[in-house]
């Protein structure tokens, strides 16, 4: 039988690794995608991939040479992202321009370059990792909470668009144990108000208290051999289970209330 093949963005650390590795496990021939690539393995059927989705371009330039070189992919993963840690007066105007292009622009391009593919083969599926900020956003990183949030109406659009094919995966990840902290541009520490550092520190907490990256791609597999588009959550039991029902039912007014609260902001 022939292989089947996915593309994995962001898949050289953290979620997209774990992700990864499952899929190679699962049998599959899996290009992953990053500014970094480096191979974890040997593996003949892992093909790493570098590509900045920052370049706009680029991506275009990559989805329409996979085509010609590999035919329509079987999975797409949009896992790729990064947080930025500004209050808004501060927030630098080329992090506005690269948050967009890497967690909104480019997950589209890449859904451009192969959804309409997948309806014409009647196969694929769409696994678009959004975040629980669609729900519930972080303080001071607006553009992350926006760029999810839109990725996610983005998908659900999508989904009336194709009832069959491409299966379309909204999958709404809680916060997991990598490195995404460390790596996230910051304002000056120096020049941060209480206020802020104290959303910082429980932004801190949540991280250390969540599970590990293999957890979640787990869940995504999950996701995946349910086949059939939808809205899924992962993340930690209470981000995954319980979050989504508290914001079901409470006020838009209380949950912003608690927000406040629970990073210090009130």
């Amino acid at each position: 039988m022939e292989k089947k093949t996915a593309i994995v963005t962001g898949g050289s650390s953290g979620i997209g690794l774990a992700i990864c590795e499952r899929l190679l496990d699962r049998g599959m021939e899996v290009h992953s995608i990053s500014r970094n690539p480096r191979r974890e393995k040997d593996n003949e059927f892992l093909h790493p991939v570098k590509l900045d989705l920052s370049d706009l371009d680029a991506v275009t330039r990559y989805g329409k040479s996979f085509i010609d070189e590999n035919g329509t992919p079987d999975l797409l993963v949009n896992n790729a992202g990064y947080g930025a840690f500004y209050e808004w007066e501060e927030f630098p105007e080329d992090e506005i321009i690269r948050q967009t292009a890497v967690l909104f622009s480019a997950p589209i391009l890449l859904c451009k370059a192969f959804a309409p593919l997948m309806a014409k083969s009647g196969k694929g599926t769409i696994v678009n990792v959004t975040s629980l900020v669609t729900l519930f956003p972080l303080p001071y990183m607006p553009l992350y909470n926006a760029g999810k949030s839109g990725l996610s109406s983005f998908t659900q659009s999508l989904m009336l668009e194709y009832p069959e094919y491409p299966r379309l995966i909204d999958f709404r990840l809680g916060d997991v144990r990598t490195s995404f902290n460390q790596s996230a541009p910051k304002q000056q520490e120096s020049k941060q108000p209480e206020s802020m550092k104290r959303a910082w520190k429980k932004i801190e907490s949540q991280l250390v208290d969540s599970p590990v990256p293999r957890v979640a791609a787990l869940q995504i597999v999950k996701a995946l051999e349910k086949n059939k588009s939808g809205i899924f959550y992962g993340g930690g039991w209470f981000q995954s289970r319980l979050a989504p029902l508290i914001c079901r039912i409470l006020p838009s007014s209380l949950l912003n209330f608690v927000l406040k609260a629970r990073y210090g902001l009130s």
